[in-house]
C-alpha cells in the first residue's frame, strides 16, 4: 500500500493508473476507520481496479474549534486497517495542501435548513468545499459515501449532478456496530415502526413519532422525524419514507436513519 501525503506524488501515480485505462474507485475519509468504512472499500475493490483511501479531517465542517480538536485520531491503526483491507493508496495531506489561504468556502443550496443542516449552519458548506477539492485532484471513476448520514448523501449526489458529472456516487447501506444508539433504545425504535401503517401519509406518522420520542428515556435530541426518502420533504406515504433521528449519548452526538 502507498501513503502519499502530497498532490503532485498523488497524480503521478494517477496518471499512470489512467494510462493504463485503470478504473479508479475513492473513499474520502476523516480517519478514525471502522467496518462501514470497510464496507465502503469492499465495494470499490469489487468495482474498480484501483481504490484509493483519504484520511483527512476537515476543519472547515466542524462547529467548533473544540470538536475539531476532540475529533479521533489513530493513524497507525488507520494505516493498519487500509493495508489489511489491500487499499491500492492511502492519501493523507495536510491542511496546507489542500486550502489556498484565502479559500473561498462553497454555499450549500440542497436539502437545507433542515435535519443536521438545521442544527449545524455551515457544516455542510464544509462537506462540500473539502470534496470539491478532492474531486478535482483524485478524478476518480466512482466515490463511495455510507447511507448513516443520508441527508449528507442527498447533497452530495446534487453537488456531483451539477459540478461533476464525469463521476459516480455509490451509496453503501449503513454497516451498524455496537456503537450509536443502545441496542434496547434501537429494539424500541424498531418496535415502534411496526405498528405504523404503511397507508399513513409523512405528517401523520411524524405525529405518532412525536408522541413516541418524549415517552423515551432519551436526555436530548435535535429531531426523530419521518422524511422522503427521495427528496427529504414531509411528502407521501410513510412507505416511501425514512426516520431520521439525531440524539446525544452523554456529549456525542449520535445520527441514523432507518429506512421503511
Amino acid at each position: 500500500m502507498l501513503i502519499i501525503k502530497d498532490i503532485s506524488n498523488l497524480q503521478s501515480y494517477l496518471t499512470a493508473y489512467q494510462n493504463r485505462k485503470y478504473s479508479i474507485g475513492f473513499v474520502p475519509t476523516m480517519g478514525a476507520l471502522h467496518k462501514g468504512h470497510g464496507e465502503l472499500i469492499k465495494r470499490s475493490k469489487t468495482d474498480n481496479h484501483k481504490t484509493i483511501v483519504s484520511i483527512f479531517v476537515n476543519e472547515k465542517q466542524f462547529n467548533s474549534k473544540e470538536d475539531f480538536n476532540s475529533y479521533p485520531r489513530n493513524k497507525g491503526l488507520d494505516y493498519d486497517f487500509c493495508s489489511d483491507n489491500d487499499v491500492d493508496l492511502l492519501f493523507e495531506p495536510s491542511a496546507e495542501e489542500i486550502y489556498n489561504k484565502d479559500e473561498t468556502i462553497l454555499k450549500n443550496n440542497n436539502y437545507n435548513n433542515i435535519l443536521c443542516d438545521k442544527y449545524r449552519k455551515g457544516h455542510f458548506d464544509g462537506v462540500i468545499t473539502v470534496l470539491n477539492k478532492f474531486f478535482s485532484i483524485v478524478k476518480s471513476n466512482k466515490v463511495y459515501f455510507g447511507e448513516k448520514d443520508f441527508q449528507q448523501l442527498k447533497i452530495i449526489e446534487k453537488f456531483i449532478q451539477e459540478k461533476y458529472k464525469f463521476l459516480k456516487i455509490v451509496s453503501v447501506p449503513t454497516k451498524r456496530n455496537e456503537e450509536g444508539i443502545a441496542y434496547s433504545s434501537r429494539k424500541k425504535v424498531e418496535n415502534f415502526l411496526k405498528t405504523l401503517e404503511k397507508s399513513f401519509d409523512i405528517n401523520t406518522a411524524n405525529q405518532k413519532a412525536k408522541d413516541f420520542i418524549v415517552e423515551q428515556d432519551i436526555e436530548e435530541f435535535d429531531y426523530f422525524e419521518f422524511r422522503n426518502n427521495e427528496d427529504l420533504s414531509f411528502n407521501g406515504k410513510v412507505s416511501e419514507s425514512r426516520l431520521f433521528y439525531a440524539i446525544y449519548k452523554g456529549k456525542v452526538r449520535l445520527i441514523d436513519n432507518l429506512k421503511i
